[in-house]
């Protein structure tokens, strides 16, 4: 696995993003998120506007659907650029069309019925996005890149493209594309909307509130009249609107605001999790590599597994969760791949200069076990992500790095013995994966069985030989 750069997400201004650990990444990795942020809000704007001319038929179905975005995060960068662009796509492409506007029969189409889908989906992407935004925003604020990274994959494959394929399912006759709408042309003219997302002008509260508030009027004054017909009493525009946006039928099927889980409160804690179990992996690779390089002579081999069973457990909790899945997977090894081989148990004095080159690991794979350990007892625990995390996992992969380099150099003799990486990390995957899953009091009690027995079958040689007279 190759050691990835950058470290923890941002210094804690705000309560919403007390859950993350202090940490930095680079200023050109900041400015390139930066992009791709922006190229994320033009895409959602994309679907957003696909909606629009899905709904074009009935100007009024189409302003209800656009009203959703104003009520969520007024004070929202990204609400006030997807209004601007709802105002540019309305009244460029649509509101020429003279469209019918339909009080009762809109709601019951078919377009909006798929709309009704998209709720969800349309709300994770406002707030996910307004979370990326407010993140790179920040001039005081460090980031996690490895972290926003994924939150960025993430938005793309849970957000983006679940929009998309509910969109696309539109049934032939009555698709966005019907009604006039062009992906490329549409992604191309809102553009610029976005690209000053990040400039310091862009901020300027007076500018956007009096833009928000001409937008909002000429958007919604369809909805205004409709609601003015019915009373003589002259109020202000934002107080008339309201109950006709907030007693809708689109608002009373939306449910209450949530968090999603990208980049909310769990989010941190799940990526090191993750992170975690790729380490774990990693770890058990190069203990399978070094048991190879050394299957020859399988006192050597078992010699280098005591050692670590000994020092990843002399001063910690003998129930180490790392401890014993190394265990598992020396065992692993040793009986599917080293003993069918009938290496020889010389006791030769570990002169050989494979064993002289396991000895200058030693430190290495002690400082990524303990560090390893110590990070899965935090994940493991009830309590909120310890800034310590990203500190552990720099400090693991920075051992795995000198493991990396050290074996470098035989990694063709253990290659001959039979080590083929690819097969060791599918193998150990799913023994690394179960590492944060709660044990019952009974299957704990189980694995303490099985240890017992692992340890036995392994180190029986040494024991013997220690026994003899």
């Amino acid at each position: 696995m190759e050691s990835k750069s950058g470290s923890g997400v941002i210094r804690r201004k705000a309560p919403s993003f007390r859950y993350y650990p202090y940490a930095t990444g680079s200023r050109t990795g900041k400015e390139k998120m930066k992009k791709e942020v922006v190229q994320l809000g033009i895409e959602f704007s994309v679907c957003v506007v696909e909606s629009m001319f899905l709904l074009s038929d009935d100007i009024r179905s189409m302003l209800l659907f656009c009203s959703t975005f104003r009520k969520r995060n007024r004070e929202s960068l990204v609400v006030e650029r997807l209004l601007r662009v709802i105002h540019y796509v309305y009244s460029k492409y649509i509101k020429p069309k003279k469209r019918v506007y339909k009080q009762d029969v809109g709601k019951n189409s078919f377009q909006w019925e798929l709309i009704r889908t998209t709720w969800m989906d349309f709300t994770d992407g406002i707030i996910v996005l307004r979370r990326l935004v407010d993140l790179l925003g920040r001039k005081d604020a460090s980031f996690d890149d490895r972290l926003l990274s994924s939150a960025i994959k993430q938005y793309k494959q849970q957000v983006l493209k679940k929009l998309e394929d509910k969109l696309r399912s539109a049934k032939d006759g009555v698709s966005s594309e019907v009604n006039g709408f062009a992906r490329e042309t549409i992604a191309s003219d809102i553009s610029y909307l976005w690209k000053s997302l990040f400039d310091e002008e862009a901020g300027e509260a007076s500018a956007t509130k009096v833009m928000e508030t001409r937008i909002f009027r000429d958007l919604f004054q369809p909805l205004f009249d409709e609601l003015t017909q019915s009373t003589s009493v002259v109020r202000d525009f934002r107080d008339v609107i309201q109950p006709v946006l907030g007693t809708s039928e689109s608002h009373r099927e939306i449910k209450s605001m949530y968090s999603p889980y990208i980049l909310g409160r769990d989010f941190a804690k799940q990526e090191l999790k993750e992170e975690v179990v790729q380490l774990g992996v990693e770890l058990s690779v190069y203990v399978a590599q070094s048991m190879f390089l050394l299957c020859d002579d399988i006192r050597s081999v078992l010699l280098f597994c005591l050692k670590l069973w000994r020092d990843a457990t002399q001063y910690q909790n003998r129930d180490s969760l790392v401890a014993e899945r190394l265990l598992r997977v020396v065992h692993y090894v040793y009986l599917k791949d080293i003993k069918p081989k009938n290496g020889v148990f010389k006791n030769s004095g570990n002169n050989s200069v494979q064993w002289g080159l396991m000895r200058t690991t030693w430190t290495y794979f002690d400082d990524g076990i303990e560090d390893l350990d110590h990070l899965v007892s935090i994940l493991r625990g009830d309590g909120e992500l310890l800034l310590i995390g990203r500190e552990l996992t720099d400090s693991i992969e920075e051992a795995m790095k000198k493991l990396e380099e050290k074996l470098r150099c035989v990694k063709g003799v253990a290659e001959a013995n039979g080590f083929a990486r690819e097969t060791m990390e599918s193998s150990f995957l799913d023994l690394w994966k179960s590492v944060f899953d709660k044990e019952a009091k009974e299957a704990t009690e189980t694995l303490k069985v099985i240890k017992n027995g692992i340890l036995s079958d392994l180190f029986l040689p040494l024991l013997n030989e220690v026994a003899a007279p």
